[in-house]
Formats: structure tokens, C-alpha cells, sequence
């Protein structure tokens, strides 16, 4: 059986990619993009890639007579854009996502991982935020502020709706700040962590004047790729809903000093204070995963440090693969 993953070839896709065809899964990739820059030789060679929209219904039914699907792992959304496209957004992130349900209960796939995110909860505040950072767990409230997170609690729902009625094995993963290389390209605003890192290892001096006693769950894209492949192909699996992180927060203090242990002469300035992403909405904090880690096995295995100095090596070609 075959792996359709729509949105593969994004920063949380390509490492996905490459661990399945690891495992000798061929992935079925459907992206919009034919970029296929953040994937290495080896991964393209042994996945199938179709340009096109996931919501097409004719392209759809076109790979399910072509290919023998066992499970989706849905990656693909609107993101940057999706506050300023609000309708186009939850087309493609909340009803596309239905879509794509409809599409597997027709076809019989039975398992379904759907990339969620920790925007569900929205604002942090009281314990959850600066300095207590309680740990947030899967069954707290949802709060979803902005489209983007809207659109991610409606799809959760209506999966576990089709799990409900139509036997379905659907995981939500929802995932803590991510970041990774191919994040500054793709993501914009949303790479402050990997800009502060792939611009010391370029020798450029690093500003960022405010944020420094921030804490965040800040979950290296390695990892993100164990914990969805994981979400595919773990059998039995007690709950429909995990968080993915790492536990514990940190600071931009310590992301520099992970990089310094690396490059002792980088130039990095730190300022103090709170939210260094300068969002209107701060969804710093730290998210619970034990339920991940009793369930699904997932186990983070790269710490700030070994997360940098594997991050070093493929920005280099090195790809040193740490903590795997």
C-alpha cells in the first residue's frame, strides 16, 4: 500500500518524504508547487510527485485508480496569507480538508494524519504564559483566534466526525513552533528562528531587540517528520489528538548559545523582553507531550544543541543526521 501526502514538498514535508522512502514507502506527493528544492536525490528518486490541487475531485479520483493508497497524510494549507484570504483559506484548510475525508471514506483509506497546529489554543495568558509557562495539554480549552487557527479546529472536527460515522483512523498532531531549513524561503514571518541561525552561520551579525526572556516550545523539523510518520503508521493508537513538541521551553538566549557552542565567534544581541515574533496574537508556551510519547512512541530526539549543529550540516551538504 502507498502513502498519498499532499503538501510534501514544504519545510515539514521533505524530511517526511525522505523518511518514508527510508522505510521503503513510496510516497504519492500532490503539491501546487513544483519546487522540489528541499528535497535530496535519493527522495525524489523514490516518490511519486503530481502538480496539482488536492481539491480537485477529477484529479483525485485519477490517483485513486492509479495507486493503491493506504493511508493520507494531509500537510497542505494556506498559511502566510490566510488572515488576509479569509474565504480562500478555509476553501482550501477547512472544507478542503473535508474533501480530502470524503475522498478517503470513498476510497477506503482508513488512517488519516492531519498537521494541526498549536494555534487551536490560541493566546497564552495567566499560567500558561511568562514566567509560569504551565505546560498546555491536548484536552484544555480551544481558542482559535485568527483564520488560520479557525480553519485548523473545524477540520479536527469534522475528522473526528468521519472517524465517528465512517470508521476512519483519524490523528491530529497538533504541533509546537517549528523550524527547520527551507523555513526563512517558505514561511517569511514565521522563520525568526531559522534566520537567526542560518545568518550567524553565515557570519552576519544577528539583532533582535526585544524577546529575550520569551520562552517557547521550539520543535526541530526532524522531529516533526518522526512524529507524523509515526502518526501513519503506528497501529492502535488510543487517541485522535496529540501534541508534538518537545516539553520544555527556551529562550533566545539559549538558541544562541546552542549556536556559539558551534561558531564561538558569532555575533548575536539579544534584547529583553516578550513575543520576539511581534504577532498580535503570542502563542509562546510550552505544550505537554506525554500523551505522544505513552501513544505514539515519540520521543524528541534533538535538543536546541544537536537540532543547530544538525541544522549547520544540510545547510553545508553534510547532513550529519544527529540524534537518529
Amino acid at each position: 500500500m502507498q502513502v498519498l501526502v499532499t503538501g510534501g514538498l514544504g519545510v515539514n514535508g521533505a524530511p517526511v518524504l525522505r523518511m518514508l522512502t527510508e522505510r521503503g514507502i513510496q510516497p504519492i506527493v500532490i503539491d501546487a508547487r513544483g519546487d522540489t528544492s528541499l528535497l535530496d536525490a535519493g527522495t525524489l528518486g523514490g516518490t511519486e510527485l503530481v502538480i496539482g490541487d488536492f481539491t480537485d475531485e477529477t484529479l483525485m479520483s485519477s490517483l485513486a485508480m492509479k495507486y493503491r493508497l493506504g493511508s493520507i497524510i494531509h500537510m497542505a494549507a494556506v498559511v502566510g496569507d490566510a488572515q488576509t484570504m479569509p474565504s480562500e483559506a478555509f476553501r482550501v484548510n477547512a472544507f478542503g480538508t473535508v474533501r480530502l475525508l470524503e475522498f478517503a471514506k470513498k476510497n477506503g483509506i482508513k488512517r488519516f494524519v492531519f498537521t494541526s497546529s498549536r494555534g487551536v489554543y490560541g493566546q497564552q495568558s495567566g499560567d500558561y504564559s511568562h514566567p509560569v509557562y504551565r505546560p498546555i495539554h491536548e484536552d484544555d480549552p480551544l481558542n482559535p483566534p485568527r483564520v488560520y487557527d479557525v480553519c485548523k479546529v473545524a477540520a479536527e472536527g469534522m475528522g473526528r466526525n468521519y472517524a465517528m460515522m465512517y470508521g476512519i483512523e483519524f490523528i491530529a498532531l497538533r504541533f509546537a513552533t517549528i523550524f527547520g531549513p527551507g523555513k526563512t524561503q517558505r514561511h517569511k514571518n514565521y522563520g525568526i528562528i531559522s534566520e537567526i541561525i542560518e545568518r550567524s552561520l553565515r557570519g552576519e551579525p544577528v539583532r533582535v531587540p526585544v524577546g529575550g526572556d520569551q520562552k517557547d516550545d521550539l520543535l526541530y523539523v526532524e522531529d516533526v517528520a518522526e512524529a507524523i510518520v509515526a502518526a501513519a503508521s503506528k497501529p492502535n493508537l488510543a487517541h485522535n489528538v496529540f501534541n508534538i513538541s518537545t516539553g520544555r521551553g527556551v529562550t533566545l538566549h539559549d538558541l544562541a548559545a546552542a549556536i556559539k557552542a558551534i561558531k564561538p565567534d558569532v555575533d548575536i544581541e539579544i534584547g529583553p523582553g516578550l513575543n520576539y515574533m511581534g504577532f498580535a496574537v503570542s502563542y509562546a508556551g510550552v505544550m505537554d507531550n506525554r500523551r505522544a510519547t505513552e501513544t505514539l512512541g515519540f520521543t524528541p530526539r534533538y535538543d536546541l544543541f544537536a537540532a543547530v549543529k544538525d541544522y549547520a550540516g544540510r545547510l553545508s551538504g553534510v547532513s550529519p543526521n544527529l540524534g537518529r
